[in-house]
Formats: C-alpha cells, sequence, structure tokens
C-alpha cells in the first residue's frame, strides 16, 4: 500500500535531505519559514513553483530511481528522494 511521507521545508534546507520511498509513494514538503521556496526537480521532472509559509507541495513518484531537487530561489538548499 502507498505511503505518504513528510519533509519540511526549515532552517534554510529540506529536512530530512535525504529520503527513501516506495514506488507508488507520494512525499509532501512543508514550508514552515516565512520566505518563499521552490521544490524543483533536478530532471525537470517537477516543479512546485513558489510556495509560501505554511504551504505543502505533494509529488507522487512511480519508478524507481534516485530524484535530486533543489529549491529555485535558494539554490544551495537541496534534497534527494530514493525510489524502490
Amino acid at each position: 500500500m502507498a505511503r505518504t511521507h513528510q519533509v519540511s521545508i526549515q532552517n534554510m534546507q529540506f529536512d530530512p535531505d535525504s529520503i527513501g520511498i516506495a514506488t507508488g509513494d507520494t512525499v509532501i514538503w512543508t514550508n514552515k519559514m516565512g520566505v518563499q521556496h521552490t521544490v524543483t526537480a533536478d530532471d525537470g521532472s517537477f516543479d512546485s513553483g513558489p510556495i509560501g509559509q505554511g504551504q505543502t507541495f505533494s509529488q507522487v513518484f512511480g519508478a524507481s530511481g534516485t530524484v535530486g531537487y533543489h529549491c529555485e530561489i535558494h539554490p544551495q538548499m537541496t534534497g534527494t528522494v530514493t525510489v524502490a
């Protein structure tokens, strides 16, 4: 059965910044900061657009592999989702 995983955007980082999930699972990112951020796949497969404080973005991962992502506004913020 598909599961939902949570990633917080806080302290200018994704927490956790690396997550392992199963095929078909969903990841929900929640912005806990007072500035906008994005959740943008390095390969262009998804992009949240700007999300403000308290807002969320979710993505279902249907294929195995590792997807790196970053914040377009703050490129030093990076993370990975590994789908098995």
